[in-house]
């Protein structure tokens, strides 16, 4: 299958190709069989574009990138970070959606829930 890489202004390395419904590495079996997508991935995540030109391929690193930013996020990978205080593996706070606290502060704590965390 062809793919193209290109280099977004933020220096992510992307990969990009067309997927589809019949492809079996394809994200997702919810759609009609012959649907294809461009599939934007890099090391940390996978963006899917339904709506995209045909002379993709030829587009230069600006039009791609402009793409991947109207692409949705299918798969966010967390780079694991060591944790100041016990050197445990977390995940990385700033790639973390920020409604949601990913490690207790003390140990016995539980998660936060972010609907409940200003009724105390």
């Amino acid at each position: 299958m062809e793919q193209t890489a290109f280099t977004d202004s933020d220096g992510v390395v992307w990969n990009v190709r067309e997927d589809g419904a019949d492809d079996p590495r394809a994200l997702t079996a919810d759609v009609p069989p012959g649907t294809t997508w461009l599939r934007f991935e890099s090391e940390l995540e996978v963006r899917r574009l339904w709506h995209y030109p045909d002379d993709w391929r030829g587009l230069s690193p600006i039009q791609l990138e402009s793409l991947l930013d109207r692409a949705s996020t299918v798969i966010a990978r967390f780079r694991s970070a060591t944790h100041p205080e016990g050197g445990r593996a977390t995940l990385d706070h700033e790639s973390a959606p920020p409604q949601v606290r990913t490690t207790p502060e003390r140990a016995g704590d539980s998660p936060v829930d972010p609907a409940r965390r200003d009724k105390k």
